[in-house]
C-alpha cells in the first residue's frame, strides 16, 4: 500500500474513532453517519492540506508522512502538557493578587512544511496560557502570546517550542 493511501486510511480511521467517542454511540446508523462524514472530510481536505510538495518561504517542503505510532506515543505528553498548563493558569486565577506579565514572543521554527507549522501552532494554542498570534511562513516564525512571562521567560518559551518541534517532527516529517 502506498504511503499516501495508508495515511488517508489512518486519518479516516482516526476520524471515525473520534466520531464514536464524541457521539458516544455504537448504533449502526450513527457509525455509518460518522463514516460518511469522515470520508467526506478526508476527500475534501486531503489534497489541499496533506498531499503534494509545498513551498513555504524559499524552501520546498516534502509531503507529510504521518507516523501513527509516533503520534500515539505523543498523546500522553500532550495530555500532560494540557493538564500542567491548566493547573498553572488556575493557580494564577485564584491568587488573591494577580501579578502577571503577558507578552508576545517570536520563535523561529525549523519546520519547513506549512501543515506541520499549523499543527505546531494549534498545539501551542491548545495549551492554556499560550496562544499563537501569527505565523510567518516565509521566515518560519511563530508569534506566541504567553500569559505570564515571569514564570517562563522568552527563552524558556523558545526552548519549549523547540521540544514540541522535535516531537512533532518525529510524527509528521
Amino acid at each position: 500500500m502506498d504511503p499516501s493511501r495508508k495515511n488517508r486510511l489512518v486519518l479516516l480511521v482516526a476520524l471515525v474513532i473520534l466520531w464514536i467517542m464524541l457521539t458516544g454511540s455504537l448504533e449502526p446508523v450513527s457509525v455509518v453517519a460518522g463514516l460518511l462524514v469522515s470520508v467526506l472530510i478526508v476527500r475534501l481536505t486531503w489534497r489541499p492540506l496533506l498531499l503534494g510538495i509545498r513551498r513555504v518561504g524559499g524552501h520546498t517542503a516534502h509531503p507529510l508522512k504521518i507516523k501513527p505510532l509516533e503520534a500515539f506515543k505523543m498523546l500522553p505528553r500532550f495530555f500532560y502538557d494540557i493538564l500542567k498548563a491548566s493547573a498553572e493558569v488556575a493557580l494564577i486565577a485564584i491568587r488573591p493578587r494577580i501579578s502577571i506579565r503577558p507578552g508576545i514572543v517570536r520563535v523561529d521554527s525549523h519546520l519547513k512544511n506549512k501543515t506541520a507549522l499549523v499543527f505546531l501552532s494549534n498545539y501551542i494554542t491548545l495549551t492554556p496560557g499560550t496562544l499563537t498570534v501569527d505565523i510567518d511562513t516565509s521566515h518560519h516564525q511563530i508569534y506566541i502570546h504567553s500569559l505570564d512571562l515571569d514564570s517562563l521567560d522568552a527563552q524558556g518559551v523558545r526552548e519549549d517550542v523547540a521540544l514540541l518541534e522535535g516531537r512533532l517532527g518525529r510524527v509528521l516529517e
